[in-house]
């Protein structure tokens, strides 16, 4: 009723303005073809070609059973606008592969409403809002993203966490991947993420939780998975290193335990990883663990043979060290060119008290790799055998060593010697 009485209103308004025109001015048209001339008066042509307008229609309508195209038109427009909303989009998308935030953030806003996934423009443009540093437009077109397609809230999400995490904003990238992981626990992307997050957050703990994960899925590539294994099994060991908050230091037999615990509950791939089982020997040797620590080594050399491990055999307490000494010589025969054999060996002849056995095996290892950790331990046997002549020798072997890898620098010239 009021839509009726507005049009009515409307249709006075413009009748009593319009006869007001019709007064005032009256106008003229002429129309002429070849020798005919038509006059009339602008209203009179008005009303004629409003009149030829509805006839035609009608004629449309009724006789040729059809209808104007009004419809094919806005079709037609709409294609229009959905190329030009293509091309837009390409060029925003070419524009952030080429590093152009700003354009690509323009660009891909003004045609997402206008293409037909605009989920895709809005989080190509946040990504080039972020690059841009504009934080506030990067989650404003996060969130119409969301908006425009709900069902893309994974995706959206994703977006979020990686903008998040290149921001810094660690806790926060990590609250939200701890929930999109709760309902989708196999999703790759989220798990690759989530191992790099809690990495940067040094949880390692947590980074092991989905070490399992992160391998069945194969989330990473292998070489990065075994890397990121390898990183963290070796700071979940070295943490054992630490005292509490306290400065409490557990008991010998009970740290052995502790770490024999540890041990067990990583993944079987721990032993392919030489520095891992390094840092576990080598604790369990400083802890007192040393037939626990003897059977890994033997074991561990036995299936692979690694330059890190071997040096840990040589310092293994045993009541019967001829034994360990009579194993490190089996080995010699197959690893005939290993320096860390000749220092596992020269370690055990001294602790069965063989000194000539174990000068000859430091001389072995020397004339191989003279490195300086090796004189400095040969230097000492020298010492207590009442050789200091040739310990400093062996020292200066050593420091030669080293110097040959400093850079070339200018020296001053050596002091004269007085007479």
């Amino acid at each position: 009723m009021k839509r009726l009485f507005v049009l009515l209103l409307l249709a006075l308004v413009v009748g009593a303005w319009a006869g007001q025109m019709m007064v005032t001015d009256s106008g003229y048209v002429l129309l002429a073809y070849n020798n005919t001339t038509v006059e009339t008066t602008l209203w009179v042509f008005l009303v004629g070609v409003f009149i030829a307008f509805i006839l035609l229609h009608l004629i449309f309508n009724l006789i040729f059973n059809a209808r104007l195209p009004t419809g094919q038109f806005r079709q037609w427009r709409a294609i229009k606008k959905h190329q030009s909303a293509r091309k837009k989009t390409l060029k925003g998308l070419l524009a952030l592969s080429e590093g152009e935030w700003h354009k690509a953030q323009v660009t891909l806003t003004r045609s997402a409403e206008d293409f037909d996934l605009p989920v895709i423009n809005y989080i190509a443009a946040a990504r080039a809002a972020h690059e841009n540093g504009d934080q506030t437009g990067a989650d404003e077109l996060l969130k119409k993203a969301l908006k425009s397609t709900p069902e893309a809230s994974l995706a959206v999400s994703i977006t979020q966490s990686q903008i998040q995490v290149a921001r810094g904003q660690l806790e926060a990238a990590l609250a939200n991947l701890l929930k999109l992981r709760r309902k989708q626990p196999h999703n790759k992307q989220i798990l690759a993420l989530l191992a790099d997050v809690s990495a940067r957050l040094n949880d390692w703990q947590g980074v092991a939780d989905i070490l399992p994960d992160l391998r069945r899925s194969k989330a990473l590539p292998l070489e990065n998975l075994n890397r990121l294994e390898r990183e963290t099994l070796l700071h979940l060991l070295q943490k054992q290193r630490t005292p509490t908050a306290g400065g409490f230091m557990p008991e010998p037999e009970q740290r052995v335990r502790q770490l024999q615990s540890i041990w067990v509950s990583m993944p079987e791939t721990a032993s392919n990883y030489d520095e891992v089982v390094t840092e576990y020997a080598d604790q369990l040797i400083a802890a007192g663990g040393h037939k626990a620590a003897e059977a890994l080594l033997r074991l561990r050399l036995e299936a692979r043979w690694s330059e890190i491990l071997i040096p840990l055999y040589g310092l293994i307490d045993s009541p019967k060290p001829r034994k360990l000494y009579q194993q490190a010589q089996k080995w010699l025969e197959v690893h005939e060119q290993s320096p860390g054999l000749y220092i596992a060996l020269a370690r055990l002849a001294a602790k069965c008290q063989l000194w000539s056995e174990a000068v000859g095996y430091y001389e072995q290892s020397l004339s191989i790799d003279p490195n300086l950790d090796s004189c400095a331990e040969f230097a000492r046997l020298l010492q207590q055998l009442e050789q200091p002549e040739r310990a400093m020798q062996v020292m200066n072997q050593g420091i030669s060593h080293v110097t040959d890898k400093l850079p070339d620098l200018p020296l001053p010239q050596p002091a004269l010697k007085a007479d």
